[in-house]
C-alpha cells in the first residue's frame, strides 16, 4: 500500500526488517510498503496524534497517471526490492490549512463524505507533487536542518515580535543567505511568508473562540494595524474577521 502520515503530536519509531525509521511532530511522510515484519515502538509518557491517509497500490497507479494514460511514477519501480520506502519533509504552510480543514470536518457531526474526500485528495496531491512529481534533490547538511526547526520554533514561539532576519539568522547560528534558502526548502515558503500564514491561522483560531475582538486579535498575533490585518485575513479566507467575531460570539 501507499500511505501518507502527518505528525501532529508526539513521535513514534518503526523497526522494519532491523531498520528503524523516526516520526516526528510537524512531519510529513510518503510511504511505500510492501509485506513484512514491522515493529511500531511509543515514547511511554507522551500523547501521540497523527493523520494518515492509505491507498492501495491500484489507486496510486490511477492517480499517477497523465489524462493520455501515461504513468509518472510506479509503485514497484520506486519500491523495487525493498519491503519499505520512505520519504520525509515537514509539513507545509499550504497543507497545515488543509488538515485543520479536514480535522475539524472529522469532528463535525453531519459532515459529508465529499467534503472530508475532496481534503484528502488535496493532501494526496500536494504530497505526490513534493516527493514523486517535482523532487528536489536538499541541499542542507545534516547540521544545517535542525537549525532551520530551531529558526521556525522562534518565530512561533514570538509571533507578535519576531526577530529580524539578521537576528533570527545569529540566534541559530546560520548566515541570513543560507536561513533563507533553506527556510525556503524545507517549508515551500520564505520566513516571514511562514510566519504570515501561521499569523492568520492563530487568528482564525482565536475568532472562532469568540474571546477577543478583532483588534485585540490582531495586536496578539503581532498585527499592529487592525486594517491591515483585516485586508490579510479577508484575502486569504474571504470573510471579514469582523463579521466570523460576531457569529462566534452569537454562538
Amino acid at each position: 500500500m501507499v500511505e501518507i502520515h502527518y505528525g501532529l503530536q508526539g513521535s513514534r519509531q518503526v523497526r522494519i526488517e532491523n531498520r528503524q525509521y523516526e516520526f516526528v511532530p510537524d512531519m510529513c511522510s510518503l510511504q511505500l510498503i510492501r509485506e513484512a515484519k514491522t515493529r511500531f515502538e511509543f515514547g511511554g509518557n507522551q500523547s501521540y496524534l497523527m493523520l494518515a491517509i492509505g491507498l492501495p497500490v491500484a489507486s496510486f497507479h490511477h492517480f499517477m497517471e497523465d489524462l493520455s494514460g501515461t504513468r509518472k511514477a510506479d509503485f514497484f519501480s520506486l519500491l523495487g526490492r525493498k519491503p519499505f520506502r520512505l520519504f520525509q519533509e515537514a509539513i507545509a504552510p499550504a497543507a497545515t490549512i488543509v488538515l485543520n480543514r479536514l480535522r475539524q470536518a472529522l469532528q463535525t457531526p453531519g459532515t459529508r463524505k465529499l467534503e472530508v474526500e475532496c481534503c484528502a485528495l488535496e493532501l494526496l496531491l500536494s504530497s505526490f507533487q513534493s516527493f514523486l512529481i517535482g523532487e528536489k534533490p536538499l541541499k542542507l547538511s545534516a547540521r544545517d536542518t535542525p537549525k532551520i526547526r530551531q529558526a521556525r520554533d522562534i518565530i512561533m514561539e514570538r509571533m507578535a515580535d519576531p526577530p529580524s532576519l539578521v537576528q533570527l539568522s545569529r540566534m541559530v547560528g546560520l548566515n541570513d543567505f543560507k536561513l533563507k534558502i533553506g527556510f525556503k526548502e524545507m517549508y515551500g515558503t520564505t520566513v516571514y511568508g511562514y510566519l504570515r500564514e501561521k499569523r492568520l491561522e492563530k487568528a482564525l483560531l482565536l475568532l472562532q473562540q469568540g474571546e477577543l475582538n478583532v483588534n485585540e486579535t490582531s495586536l496578539a498575533i503581532g498585527y499592529s494595524n487592525p486594517s491591515y490585518f483585516s485586508e490579510a485575513f479577508r484575502a486569504k479566507y474571504g470573510v471579514n474577521p469582523g463579521s466570523l467575531n460576531r457569529r462566534s460570539r452569537l454562538k
